[in-house]
């Protein structure tokens, strides 16, 4: 293997981890903005300091998901990260693909293992404060967590089709 193939490999699989959990960062920002009270005459510009906000969120993590994940050839010689091998070759003989299906499979099983965990503690939470007091808990949670555990056992089972999308999207470029 190459050193850019090497670094290729690991820029995607940084990519789509740092994505993947920015799904928690942009879900967390959603929630804090939903608990924010506004007054009358700074409402307008509160909602626009947020909207720009939540816009620059959303722009970061996909150019973080486009350069690492669809543009790395440019970004490895952007960064020179081929230099200082010495070698031409790094001593692995395992192909890109299933390398790249390894870290999937690894990305889905650390998401689902942090996952299920808390979705299983936030509808025990529900259940336990909707006895105890009788009003409608916020259930956002439990769907942040049901969507992160669906999503890590998906990403484990269909890393073929992850594998495909993403060597699909290269080819392309």
């Amino acid at each position: 293997m190459s050193a850019r193939n090497f670094w290729t490999i690991f820029l995607k699989i940084l990519g789509i981890w740092l994505v993947i959990n920015g799904i928690t960062t942009l879900t967390q920002f959603i929630s804090a903005v939903s608990y924010l009270s506004f007054n009358e005459k700074e409402n307008f510009l509160v909602f626009l300091y947020i909207a720009v906000l939540f816009i620059l969120i959303i722009g970061v993590y996909y150019f973080i998901f486009r350069f690492f994940v669809f543009k790395t050839s440019w970004l490895i010689d952007k960064l020179k990260l081929e230099n200082g091998f010495d070698e031409g070759n790094i001593g692995f003989n395992i192909n890109g693909s299933s390398i790249i299906k390894i870290a999937t499979i690894v990305i889905g099983g650390l998401i689902f293992i942090n996952s299920f965990p808390l979705f299983c503690k936030e509808i025990f939470n529900y259940f336990q404060l909707k006895r105890m007091f009788n009003d409608n808990y916020s259930s956002g949670w439990i769907v942040l967590h049901f969507v992160k555990t669906v999503l890590g056992y998906l990403l484990m089972t269909n890393s073929t089709f992850v594998v495909r999308f993403i060597e699909k999207q290269d080819k392309e470029k």
